[in-house]
């Protein structure tokens, strides 16, 4: 039974794994390498929110995560009760993969069947990336928040620096739906 728990748990975390391969790992390589002038601190103020932990980065995959992440916080301030749960949901995703990967490791040293912590371990892994999967209505939404705003401040003194940061932006919800 643990074997077929852990391999129906496996089937979201290989499609997660792989949407975020196909669409957010491939466009963050040619985001990376576009450079666009503006820090991410620079961004977010100008956005009117409070400066981020990476303020320095100024290439378009980073530019792309902090306008998601302003469009969420802007949502969240409109008085948007799913975008507060998916910005104190984050830290879970961070979290998650380490919890449960110390609990099979206490529950294997205490000898519990292999099988089944694996299929539990596996379960709890599939079931939060298949919330995740979910949301990810809420933050297509907060990249079209994000990027209404950063269109109303012209922060770009190109349109293609913009083009691409918005690009990157809507590739970037894949980056969240992968719990590791």
């Amino acid at each position: 039974m643990w074997k077929v728990v852990l391999l129906l748990s496996l089937i979201p975390l290989a499609g997660a794994w792989l949407g975020r391969y196909w669409f957010w790992t491939q466009v963050r390589m040619e985001g990376l390498r576009r450079d666009c002038g503006i820090s991410v601190r620079e961004l977010r103020e100008r956005l009117g929110l409070p400066p981020g932990r990476r303020g320095t980065e100024t290439h378009a995959a980073a530019l792309g995560n902090a306008v998601r992440e302003c469009g969420l916080a802007l949502l969240e301030k409109e008085g948007n009760g799913l975008a507060k749960a998916r910005i104190n949901g984050a830290f879970l995703t961070k979290a998650l993969p380490a919890f449960v990967t110390l609990i099979a490791i206490f529950a294997f040293i205490r000898r519990i069947n292999g099988w089944g912590i694996l299929g539990v371990s596996a379960a709890v892994l599939g079931l939060w990336t298949l919330s995740r999967l979910t949301g990810m209505a809420i933050e297509s939404r907060a990249v079209a928040r994000g990027a209404q705003a950063l269109k109303t401040s012209r922060a770009f003194k190109r349109v293609a620096d913009e083009d691409e940061v918005i690009r990157c932006a809507k590739a970037s919800v894949w980056n969240t739906v992968w719990p590791f």
